[in-house]
Formats: structure tokens, C-alpha cells, sequence
């Protein structure tokens, strides 16, 4: 299922996403932290249902929520604060609109609304509303107004109180035959139609009467539907034998606790598992907590290459190894593919980080899946009670320790300390701003040039992205790339780079700049993209360029992924006229392999050893001898970071074909390059 989250409160944003992500699979939820966002994200994507945070303050609301549903017809659930009153006019007339306080909000009430207002939806258009549903219940299930009159009742309801339809529509629920006539009954029922009037779920327990004179007791849920078919509150009403579902009211709450695939408490049951033991600490000296956040590798790979239920199989394997590693008082739960781990009363701090130490060794030993044989690690984040944590907070910055550990290697574990947390609320506000940026434009190309060593022309430029914080201020790559690409925003930017870069060379040669051509990089996440070959084709045939006018940067990152579907890419952009080129070749995982498999036009060596060719004879060795060995493969080469004449003269005498770098230019905007590349232009051709 996928859904948009449109919420500018980016802590109730979370709040909400980890009580849903707790409890529910395979359900896929973007973000968006304002209406713009939201606009472009809805054009660009379909969505099963929309989650809004309500805010009766924000006067584009009710214009964006009008327009939503008229734009796509699912359900939209509005999330309000505590007794906040939602604006009748917004929602009037619009069957496909639900409310839900957001202290309520759980996956099993937010799924079950989606799939009424679906139902609601669908049979609206077949213009038979609600009836299929009525029929094919097995539970007794009724429509009724906010006063308590009967709408619609489905066949299970007639057949338990042995009246015809007719008979029963337009009578009060505390009316009907079969309900119990005392007092008490009837002040459930008015009680629970009273509050589910208000928008919230009610249940009760009655008495009733069965067709056949037997008694039986009955639990009712009250299910509020905000403005059914444009008039007011309309409540459904699920009756169930209350005998008869006692044992499925345990296995309910056992599922709605436990993870259903391993047995093991679940994150919302950790989460009350660790709020006990903290209470305890509170109450006792030297009592000692710790949490520990375990992500394993390979799951993910397992699902896709053998399947899910080889991944089930290893999950439960990885859970019976971790149930032996740790002590009866120790708790082992499991959320998504994640472990975690409360060691409650701990006689030493070093319990956990021995046990975590224990847990990777334990995993080192192979898992027999079939034929094959496998082996996985766990990046593990642990994280001390130090007696003015919640529960939540806890796992939080377990988690944050876990991702530490991840980007430090595959198989270790990480104690969390304060800077830690400080670097995540960086992240978010980073997040934050750049989505903010996105809305508002703030993202900007400059662009360097590239210029040919022995003519001394032009020969091209080099789009590099930007972030303008303020109106004097920008933000560099390497600060926000990393959330980007964490967020999966890159996609959408680097779409827009594409386009944007492709039209200003357009541009610039409609104003008379002589240059060839235009440079983007281009990131892992877009080659991991299905999207990637037709945004490229796109982008030059909505500028109207010549695809050899446009050249595709590598970076080094780019060599981990799959080799094959890399290459198969590359190939096709080949087969357009698009040059590719390696950027920072000789550091990180580039290879003299890669210049052999891959089908590229061009390696750009990295600055690090065109700073050093003058003052270091092994930079200087290693970048004639890159520049010879490109040539003899036919290739073209480009020295970046070229600074002083004493470098350019270097790597020209030594049969360089390009530079780039300050001793030419900075950076620049879009303009202010056309200026700068004409007056350029110009020099070299008065000599």
C-alpha cells in the first residue's frame, strides 16, 4: 500500500510513522512537510490513501483538501489534536474523508478505516452502496445515523433476530426486538452512539435476544464515518458473539503484540517491556538498563534472489540463535527485519557490550537454507538507561548507535553517546530545510569550465548542485548529499539537475557562448532508478540538444553496485551519442578493470594527485602514467583541480588532453558563466 503523510510537524510525523510502522508490513509511506511538496509528490506518483495532520489554522488547507479529492478519489484520513474540531465545510459532501485523533492512531484502526472508505468509494460509483459489503458479512453489521435510527442492516443482523428488513429500517437501535429491554442496555447504547457522534470508536457490551429465544451477549463496535454520502455523522455497527470470540480476542491481542512470524514481542510490547523496567531503575540504585538495536545483513538479498520464505526461514534461525545467546530476565523482540534486545537489571555496563560481541560471533556460523549455505552479521547500536530517558528514547538512540555502527563496517556494534543524537537532529533539520528547498527553488546550479590544454578553447562546463540557505549563503554537496540519498530525494533532484543542465547549454548557445558541451554526475540511487534512461532521453530532447552534446559523470560509489546493470545502462547510452566519463579515477574502488569492461569516453583524475604533481614524484608518476595508459586505450583525459600554471603546464606537456579547476574559474551561476565564457572566448581569439 502506498501513502502520502502530508504533516509540517515533523515530530508528530515520526511519532505517527513509528506507531505504524510498528504494526504494519509491506506498506510504503512518503513524506511530505508542506502542500507544494505534496502537489508535485501527487502528480508524480499514485497513492492508496492520503494521512493529512489536521491544522484548522492553515487557510490553504481546506483549498488543497477540496482539490485532493476532487484530484484522485481514495481516502483521505484527516489526523486531528486532541479534541480539535474539524470544519464541517471541509469535509461536506466528500465521501472519501475520515477523521482520526492522532492519540488513537494505530495501524489496526488506521487500515480498517482505509478499507471502509475505500469499500465506501467503489460502491458509490456502482451506485450500490454498501450493500454487496452487508451481504457477504458473516459479523452482524448495521448503518445508523448519529440519533441512532437504522439505515441499513445486512442479512446476518435479520437472520439472528428473525425480522424482515422492512420490518426493522428506520427504528432506533436501543429499539430493536432483539435488544435487551433494561435500562442499563439501552444507557450502553446511547453512551456508545454518543461518543462514536463525536467522531471517536465506541464498543459496548448487551444483552440480546436470539430469533430462537436464547440469550447471548453481544460486543458492539461503534465505527464513526464523518459525513456519509454528504449528510451528517453515520455510524457502522459491528456485533460479535462475545463467547464465541473470547479466544479470538486473545489471539488478537497476542498478534497485535507479537511478531507474527517469529513469536517474539513486538516493538510496541518492547517499547511497554522497557517503560517497566525503567520504572523499576527509577526506584532502585545500581539498577542497569541497556537496549540493543541489531540490523542484519543479507535479509533483504535473501528475499529478492531466494525468495521471502527462504528470508522467513533465515529470520527465525537468526531468532532462535539470538533467544540462546541471552539470560531468562532478558528480553528479545523483533520489528520489520530488526532485532532488539532489553537487558534488564544487568550486573555489569560490559554485559552488553560482551553480548553484543557474543551475538556476531554466533551469527558467523552459517545458516542452511536448502542448498545453499549463508552467513549474516549484525551492525548493532546499544545504548545506556542513565536515568532520564523514556522508553522511547532508548531505542532511539539505540537505533542512532546501530546506524553508526553500519557506516563504520558490516559486523559491530556501537555505544551511543549525545553527540550521536546531536548529529541526527542535524539530519532532520537538514531533511527539513531541504524539502522546504525543493518547494521554494533554493537548489542552484553553478558551473566550471572545461577547457582544452593545447588550443586553449572552451570546450565545455561541468553542472555542479548547490543549496542557497540564505541570500548569501550556500550550502555545499557534501553536507546535503548524504541525507538526499538517504531520503531517496536525490531521484527527484537529479532528475531536475538533468533537465536544468541540458537546457542552460540550450540556452547558452542560442546567446552566442561557444561550448560544446554540458558534464552531469550522476549517483547511485539514479542508476538503481528504472526511470534513468528515459529521464536522460528526456531531458536532451525537451532542450532540443544533440546527445553528444551531453556527458554522463561516474563517481567511484557507482562500482559497488550491480556491474551488469551498470553496464547495460552505459550501453544504452552509448548506442544515443552520450559521452561517459569516470570521475575521481584512481582513489576509492575505480579499477584499470573498469576502463576495460566499461564502455567510457573519458577519465577525470582525480585532484588529489594534480595538487601533487609538482611537489610529490609519485603524483607525478602515477598521473603521466594514467594519462599514457588512457591514450593507449583510446580514451580522452581530464585533470581536475588544476590551480597553477606550474600544474596545467605539467599535465599538458604530459599529453593531457583537458583541466579544470580555480587557475580557470570557480564555480559560477548561470550568468554570470555566460559573461565570463564570452569574454573568454574572446581573449583567446585576439590571441
Amino acid at each position: 500500500m502506498q501513502i502520502l503523510f502530508i504533516e509540517e510537524n515533523a515530530k508528530d510525523y515520526l511519532t505517527s510513522r513509528r506507531t505504524i510502522d510498528e504494526q504494519a508490513d509491506k506498506l510504503n509511506i512518503d513524506w511530505a512537510p508542506n502542500y507544494e511538496i505534496a502537489s508535485k509528490q501527487i502528480k508524480q506518483k499514485h497513492y492508496d490513501a492520503y494521512l493529512v495532520g489536521y491544522n484548522a489554522k492553515l487557510a490553504q488547507q481546506q483549498k488543497f483538501l477540496t482539490g485532493l479529492s476532487k484530484y484522485a478519489i481514495v481516502p483521505i484520513i484527516l489526523l486531528t489534536q486532541h479534541n480539535e474540531v474539524v470544519d464541517s465545510i471541509l469535509i461536506k459532501d466528500n465521501l472519501g474523508i475520515d477523521v482520526l485523533p492522532k492519540e488513537q492512531l494505530t495501524w489496526f484502526i488506521l487500515e480498517r478505516s482505509i478499507r471502509y472508505l475505500s469499500n465506501l468509494i467503489t460502491l458509490q460509483k456502482k451506485g450500490n452502496l454498501f450493500q454487496s459489503s452487508f451481504d457477504n458479512a458473516l459479523e452482524l453489521m448495521i448503518l445508523i445515523k448519529s440519533n441512532g435510527v437504522l439505515q441499513e442492516i445486512n442479512q446476518t443482523a435479520l437472520t439472528l433476530m428473525g425480522s424482515e428488513r422492512e420490518a426493522v429500517l428506520n427504528l432506533i437501535f436501543w429499539e430493536l426486538p432483539f435488544v435487551s429491554t433494561s435500562l442499563r442496555s439501552k444507557t450502553k447504547i446511547k453512551a456508545a452512539i454518543a461518543t462514536a457522534a463525536k467522531g471517536h470508536f465506541a464498543r459496548c457490551e448487551v444483552e440480546v435476544q436470539k430469533h430462537d429465544g436464547q440469550m447471548a451477549t453481544l460486543c458492539f463496535l461503534f465505527t464513526p464515518f464523518s459525513h456519509f454520502q454528504g449528510n451528517n455523522t453515520r455510524i457502522l455497527v459491528e456485533g460479535h458473539d462475545l463467547y464465541e470470540h473470547h479466544d479470538l480476542e486473545q489471539q488478537l491481542t497476542h498478534t497485535v503484540s507479537h511478531d507474527q512470524l517469529t513469536g517474539l514481542p513486538n516493538r510496541h510490547l518492547f517499547i511497554e517491556l522497557v517503560e517497566k523496567a525503567i520504572a523499576r531503575a527509577r526506584q532502585q540504585k545500581n539498577y542497569r538498563i541497556a537496549v540493543l538495536f541489531l540490523d542484519l545483513e543479507r535479509i533483504k538479498i535473501i528475499n529478492t534472489s531466494l525468495g521471502h520464505d527462504m528470508g522467513d526461514w533465515l529470520l527465525m534461525g537468526i531468532a532462535e540463535r539470538l533467544q540462546n545467546c541471552i539470560t531468562k530476565k532478558s528480553v528479545l523482540a523483533r520489528s520489520g527485519g530488526e532485532f532488539m534486545i532489553l537487558l534488564d537489571n544487568m550486573p555489569s555496563l560490559a554485559d552488553a557490550t560482551y553480548l553484543a560481541a557474543k551475538i556476531n560471533k554466533v551469527l558467523t556460523g552459517p545458516f542452511s537454507l536448502g542448498e545453499y549455505e549463508i552467513v549474516t552479521l549484525a551492525s548493532i547500536g546499544i545504548a545506556y538507561y542513565t536515568s532520564q530517558e523514556e522508553a522511547t528514547d532508548l531505542l532511539r538512540d539505540a537505533n542512532i548507535a546501530m546506524d553508526h555502527a553500519k557506516a563504520i563496517c558490516k559486523s559491530c556494534y556501537v555505544v551511543f553517546n549525545r553527540r550521536m543524537h546531536d548529529q541526527a537532529l542535524l539530519h532532520l533539520k537538514t531533511e527539513t530545510n531541504i524539502h522546504q528547498a525543493i518547494a521554494r527553488s533554493d537548489f542552484i546550479l553553478f558551473y566550471q569550465p572545461q577547457i582544452e590544454l593545447y588550443s586553449k578553447q572552451l570546450l565545455g562546463a561541468e553542472a555542479l548542485i548547490r543549496f542557497r540557505h540564505s541570500q548569501n549563503h550556500f550550502i555545499l554537496p557534501g553536507e546535503f548529499l548524504p541525507v538526499l540519498e538517504d531520503t531517496g530525494m536525490i531521484i527527484m533532484l537529479g532528475e531536475w539537475i538533468l533537465q536544468t543542465a541540458c537546457q542552460q547549454l540550450k540556452n547558452w548557445l542560442d546567446a552566442g557562448l561557444s561550448v560544446n558541451r554540458i558534464s552531469v554526475n550522476l549517483s547511485v540511487h539514479q542508476f538503481r532508478s528504472k526511470r534513468l534512461i528515459r529521464v536522460v532521453k528526456e531531458a536532451i530532447e525537451k532542450s532540443g540538444l544533440t546527445p553528444e552534446s551531453l556527458e554522463l559523470e561516474l563517481t567511484k560509489n557507482l562500482f559497488l553496485e550491480d556491474t551488469e546493470l551498470v553496464i547495460n545502462s552505459l550501453k544504452q547510452f552509448k548506442d544515443m551519442g552520450i559521452r561517459i566519463t569516470i570521475d575521481d579515477f584512481g582513489v576509492g574502488y575505480t579499477s584499470l578493470d573498469y576502463l576495460r569492461r566499461f564502455p567510457i569516453d573519458c577519465i577525470k583524475i582525480d585532484n588529489s594527485f594534480i595538487q601533487g604533481v609538482i611537489s610529490s614524484p609519485e603524483d607525478a608518476a602515477i598521473t603521466v602514467s594514467t594519462i599514457d595508459m588512457a591514450h593507449a586505450l583510446g580514451l580522452t583525459v581530464i585533470a581536475e583541480g588544476v590551480e597553477t600554471a606550474e600544474q596545467r603546464d605539467f599535465v599538458r606537456d604530459h599529453g593531457c588532453d583537458i583541466a579544470q579547476g580555480y587557475l580557470y574559474a570557480t564555480p559560477m551561476e548561470e550568468k554570470v558563466f555566460l559573461k565570463w565564457g564570452k569574454k573568454y572566448t574572446q581573449i583567446i581569439v585576439d590571441g
